[in-house]
């Protein structure tokens, strides 16, 4: 419940220290003296926006400060301070923190039913849990087969997309190994070894060419530019009288042939294999090929064929997978159509019987013709919203949209009677806007009913609703309509007072007086 409200600076209140009690209280008082300046200061320090109340005094900050009592026993206090130059910061226990925080700390402690101002009908999913607590509705197998659903897809999509996705890839990476296992690289020295073997190769060819140039140049089978051609003609122009030149001539004739037969002899031992050339340069060319594509050398090939080799046992084993993955989705697809069938049937009753409850109560808070219905959507009917009409003439829309104020907070009291939330403060505005006569009664006793396990707060104008409170408390200004505003507790004559001027604007008025004091009889009397 709510202990303590404390407000400095805010509206009309310069410093107010308010102490509340369990069951039900009423807060009265003149209009315009700031009664609904509590609810504002409630609705900020349960973590609502600022809807720029003014402050006394704009050069100081304001604060609202609530301390409630769990039902753990503990102590929670939620604090909004809105600094001298406009910034609003929350504070739970004394301690920085945001809005959101602040607002999800107090959501179970306190609901605020005001002037459009309902955390049950703002919050998403607030009107399900509603629903789901009221009726015990558990739709945790929806939610567990939905989380397995989100994780086995969740799965499956790591697996490399759809099938088909998966299929091109695998086609590609085993074009990619074929390619690479028709080359075979041989190691990752081969490009090395066989550009050796080919300019070993180059160079039995290109000495077989130097030594028949060599031997033709020594003896050129009667070609005359030879050495041997050359001698041979050399000889015959020196006569045969000189015996010693022409001696010299005849060994040098000799030496050249002897010399190119013995180049003939080396050349005829050399074996030329030019056809294996070709070979090696074919292989040397489709290796450099690999290596230009998959990296900068054959290492880089081998490589990546050993990663192909990984990544196609991986995507056929997940291809293997997803197929199991896929049957294990349509298994749990019927399972969760079950689950979410089951749980929609359930909301559905419980949709029909809140509206039917609801319903009922409304003539009993002067709205005689108004409708509440439960709208269920989605496959497991997670999908929750309150429509409301007034009259017949209309068709019910969602609560939020269509509700003025004061039915929003009578539609609100009887949702709230129809469901017994947890929340152990339940405050009200306007919840008499337009009531009167017999039904002011019926709303009294309604609030009676609800405050008999809780704490009630109502800003209320009806003697009637003020009579049935526990605890009376009113709001007025000090010193006339400019002064600060202070809030009292009343007891015995004032009391009667009070609820005489609510009567009859007169507090002094003895009729107002002698119905004032059967009105608190007759309270204390059901009671």
């Amino acid at each position: 419940m709510l202990e303590t409200l404390r407000i400095v600076n805010l509206g009309a209140v310069d410093a107010l220290d308010l102490d509340l009690e369990p069951g039900l209280t009423v807060l009265t008082g003149e209009t315009g003296v700031g009664k609904t300046l509590l609810i504002e200061a409630l609705h900020l320090v349960l973590g609502g926006n600022d809807r720029g109340v003014p402050v006394r005094v704009p050069s100081e900050p304001s604060r609202v400060e609530a301390v409630f009592s769990t039902v753990e026993g503990d102590e929670l206090v939620l604090a909004r301070e809105r600094t001298s130059n406009g910034r609003l910061r929350a504070l739970v226990d004394g301690g920085l923190s945001s809005a959101q925080v602040l607002s999800e700390r107090a959501e179970p402690l306190c609901e605020l039913h005001g002037q459009h101002e309902h955390q049950v009908l703002r919050a998403p999913g607030s009107a399900r849990a509603l629903l789901d607590r009221a009726f015990e509705i558990d739709d945790a197998e929806v939610r567990e087969r939905r989380a397995q659903r989100r994780a086995l897809e969740a799965t499956r999509a790591r697996l490399g997309g759809s099938e088909a996705e998966r299929a091109r890839r695998l086609e590609l990476l085993q074009h990619e190994a074929d390619e690479i296992d028709g080359v075979a690289p041989d190691g990752v020295d081969e490009v090395e070894r066989l550009q050796a073997e080919a300019a070993a190769v180059s160079s039995i060819l290109e000495s077989k060419d130097a030594l028949h140039g060599a031997a033709r140049a020594l003896d050129g089978d009667g070609d005359e530019a030879s050495a041997a051609g050359l001698l041979v003609a050399a000889l015959a122009l020196v006569p045969r009288t000189l015996a010693a030149p022409r001696a010299q001539l005849t060994g040098l004739l000799e030496q050249a042939r002897a010399l190119s037969g013995e180049l003939r002899h080396e050349l005829e031992a050399l074996e030329e294999d030019p056809e294996r050339l070709d070979a090696l340069n074919a292989r040397i060319a489709r290796l450099q090929a690999l290596v230009r594509k998959h990296g900068a050398v054959l290492a880089d090939v081998l490589a990546r064929r050993e990663a192909l080799d990984a990544e196609l046992v991986q995507l056929r084993a997940d291809e293997a997978r997803s197929k199991d993955l896929d049957d294990e989705l349509a298994r749990l697809a019927r399972t969760l159509a079950d689950a979410e069938s089951a749980i929609r049937a359930e909301r559905e009753r419980a949709a029909v019987e809140l509206g039917a409850a609801v319903t009922r109560r409304l003539p009993l808070l002067a709205l005689p013709h108004a409708r509440f219905e439960v709208l269920v959507e989605g496959d497991a009917g997670e999908q929750v919203q309150f429509l409301f009409a007034g009259t017949g003439a209309f068709e019910p829309a969602p609560l939020a949209d269509t509700a003025s104020g004061g039915e929003l907070s009578r539609v609100m009291l009887a949702l709230t009677l129809a469901t017994r939330g947890d929340a152990g403060c339940v405050v009200f505005d306007e919840v008499d806007a337009g009531v009167g006569g017999k039904t002011a009664r019926s709303l009294a006793a309604c609030l009676a009913e609800l405050a008999a396990d809780r704490q009630v707060i109502v800003v209320t104008h009806l003697a009637t609703v003020a009579a049935i409170a526990a605890h009376h408390l009113v709001v007025a200004r000090a010193a006339g309509a400019d002064g600060p505003a202070e809030v009292a507790v009343v007891r015995d004559s004032a009391r009667v007072e009070e609820i005489a001027r609510m009567l009859a604007g007169d507090p002094t008025d003895p009729v107002a007086i002698a119905h004032a004091e059967a009105l608190l009889t007759e309270a204390s009397a059901a009671g």
